[in-house]
């Protein structure tokens, strides 16, 4: 798998014997880059996956839109609870996508 965040593979430019580091700081500074990179990853996922479902609920909307305007010309009487479907239907939509981002 392509990843934007390389894992790191090198030792650092720096080493532990040169700057009288601890070998326990060292790990955990490595830990704390690790788990740095992981939330990152986490959030890029998410962020596509808002991406995704808003441009389904987008064009599933407009879907809507239209077969509600073909039977607003075919029964114009409907008009009140055609509008009141794809509203309902739009809102619902609406609240998968906010509920997709948390």
């Amino acid at each position: 798998m392509n990843s934007p965040i390389s894992r790191r593979t090198a030792a650092p430019t720096w080493s532990a014997e040169q700057h009288r580091v601890s070998a326990r700081l060292v790990r955990a500074t490595h830990n704390e880059i690790d788990q740095t990179q992981a939330a990152a990853l986490v959030q890029s996922t998410r962020t596509q996956a808002v991406g995704y479902v808003a441009a389904s609920a987008l064009r599933a909307v407009e879907d809507l839109t239209n077969m509600e305007e073909l039977a607003l010309q075919r029964s114009p009487l409907g008009e009140a609870r055609y509008r009141a479907i794809v509203d309902t239907a739009a809102g619902v939509m609406a609240h998968i996508v906010a509920e997709t981002g948390r």
